[in-house]
């Protein structure tokens, strides 16, 4: 790990295939530095095909982590403590683990940013990355309940597994403290801890499937699942003069309850409440960029006042666009 001289974001540079194709035997390492700003440790175990990263950051201030990939690759993510908001700046998409929860990613993006919450407080994570080929391996091509994101990882799309991410289970709370913490050496250590890291995505798939599949199959109906998935879309290309209930219901072929019922099924959120998410999702991004001031984003967010959108994204986020904005385009 370097970092750059006037310290608006530390770099990480990666190569997992470079950094994994020829490993015959578990390498471990541990790296900590201390900042004004705060301190980073990390903990890092690799072995064919497989790499975990075991990270501590404590910043008092906004501080980007900006990631050098030279090869896509899957990863599990775990946010042990504290939450991590994550910026892909190619496919131009955000993403965020909140605290005790996990995702699994396919990131193809060569750059992307991990911006950690600020506090005085740990900020544990724990990212468990495969080469595509030790995925494929894991994951037949095709299989169902995983068709979309193992299509996206076959066409080299930046893909996520859950549109909302899920809590960390006990059970999965207990492996991942035996992988942390394993001292077992050799062969024996690297056996013990790729079995722990096939439990974790078993557990994740387990609980993706009893969330988000079982239960909507068992409750809305598999005609329409597409209406309601074209629903979503209809909300997401409207953000700024999205459709009434009636409209949405209208355009989709559904009537008012089977919307509001299967949307909510389906997705994990109300019609409304998921417009709310992606406003306040596509303000965040839109305040990364310097030119665009806050009553243009609010406009476009479909609020009439620019105090409605300060009261709606500090609620959601804890600080005032304004200063979100001064932070986000102070580091560029």
């Amino acid at each position: 790990m370097k970092t750059n001289t006037i310290l608006d974001e530390i770099i990480c540079k990666t190569n997992l295939h470079a950094d994994l194709g020829n490993l015959q035997e578990v390498i471990e390492k541990e790296v900590s530095f201390s900042y004004d700003f705060g301190e980073t440790s990390f903990k890092k175990i690799k072995f064919r095909g497989v790499r975990l990263l075991y990270s501590n950051l404590k910043f008092k201030r906004p501080l980007p982590v900006k990631m050098l990939n030279t090869d896509p690759y899957v990863e599990m993510f775990f946010s042990l403590a504290g939450s991590r908001d994550i910026f892909f700046t190619q496919s131009n998409q955000r993403s965020a683990v909140a605290a005790s929860h996990h995702n699994i990613f396919f990131i193809p993006d060569t750059e992307f940013f991990i911006e950690p919450s600020v506090n005085e407080a740990e900020n544990i994570s724990l990212q468990i990355q495969f080469t595509q080929d030790y995925f494929k391996r894991l994951m037949p091509n095709g299989h169902s309940l995983f068709k979309s994101f193992t299509e996206k990882v076959n066409n080299g799309e930046l893909s996520i597994l859950c549109d909302a991410d899920l809590p960390i289970t006990t059970e999965m709370f207990n492996v991942l403290n035996d992988i942390v913490h394993c001292e077992k050496e050799g062969i024996i250590k690297q056996l013990y801890i790729e079995t722990n890291v096939l439990k974790l995505l078993q557990l994740q798939f387990e609980q993706y499937e009893a969330t988000f599949v079982k239960k909507s199959i068992g409750t809305v109906k598999e005609y329409d699942v597409d209406k309601l998935h074209y629903a979503r879309q209809l909300l997401e290309q409207n953000i700024t003069t999205p459709y009434s209930l009636t409209e949405l219901a209208r355009k989709t072929g559904l009537n008012d309850f089977k919307l509001k019922k299967g949307f909510k099924e389906l997705f994990g959120n109300t019609v409304f409440g998921y417009l709310h998410e992606l406003r306040m999702e596509k303000a965040k991004e839109m305040l990364y960029n310097s030119s665009i001031n806050i009553t243009e984003i609010s406009e476009y967010c479909g609020y009439a006042y620019v105090q409605s959108f300060t009261k709606a994204f500090k609620q959601k986020y804890g600080t005032t666009p304004e200063k979100f904005k001064h932070h986000a385009t102070g580091r560029v």
